[in-house]
């Protein structure tokens, strides 16, 4: 990779984790006010609810786009092997995955968008002043469904994509501890996620830990997909070639 196009990659993947990070905290600000709770509520929720929901819709788009930066950061590294291969496949993955559940945001066919969000929301979301007829219902709950899927899917490809970078990185000098923590990393985010998705205890908080971790990884990952490709050690010179023979 050119220093030139490493430095642009390295300016939209930290100016997307800065987009990705305010626009998460706005978006559940002042979520209390219509119940909801960062502990017990999950995010998807919010996006439901919350005052300031279209936020979450442009953190999952900008998150998206980092993921999207990040694999493919890790498919240009010179030194790439299977796993960091698959590993960055997984994360392009993820990141169609946060498109398609950013586009398709479940909102209610009876809720209808807050008056300063009106001008703000599409017309193909299918809230309560644009369905009118049985079909919006229908595909209102299509979009509600592709996006619990879509969700699903985020999960697990970022899960993958994380152990898999994790286990391609052990043997790249300098990246050993990058590799060890994806792997941790990894494993914990699959914990949090599984306990969120199976517990109704905290479930909200089990999920928003993995989502935290998963974006201290994105931060850590921006500076160790720039490490250097691992170098052959030089083997023993060749003996000189004789002189050829005289007839």
């Amino acid at each position: 990779m050119s220093p030139r196009l490493s430095s642009w990659l390295d300016t939209a993947l930290l100016g997307g984790l800065i987009v990705t990070l305010a626009t998460v905290v706005y978006g559940h600000w002042n979520g209390s006010s219509v119940g909801l709770s960062l502990t017990g509520s999950y995010v998807t929720e919010y996006i439901k609810r919350a005052p300031h929901w279209p936020w979450l819709v442009v953190s999952a788009f900008s998150s998206a786009i980092v993921l999207f930066l990040l694999a493919f950061a890790f498919l240009q590294h010179p030194g790439r092997s299977v796993c960091l291969r698959v590993g960055a496949l997984c994360l392009a993955a993820t990141s169609m995955a946060n498109f398609f559940a950013a586009y398709a945001p479940v909102r209610r066919v009876e809720q209808p968008p807050p008056p300063r969000h009106a001008w703000w929301t599409p017309s193909w979301w299918f809230t309560a002043r644009t369905s009118v007829t049985p079909y919006d219902h229908g595909m209102a709950d299509a979009y509600s469904d592709v996006h619990y899927r879509a969700t699903r899917l985020v999960v697990v490809s970022v899960v993958t994509g994380v152990l898999f970078l994790g286990a391609g990185s052990l043997g790249r000098p300098g990246a050993r501890s990058f590799g060890l923590g994806s792997l941790t990393a990894g494993f914990a985010m699959s914990v949090f996620f599984l306990m969120g998705d199976r517990l109704e205890f905290h479930r909200g908080l089990w999920q928003r830990i993995g989502f935290t971790l998963l974006f201290l990884w994105l931060w850590y990952a921006r500076h160790a997909c720039r490490l250097p490709a691992p170098t052959r050690l030089p083997g023993p010179p060749l003996p000189p070639t004789p002189p050829p023979a005289s007839p």
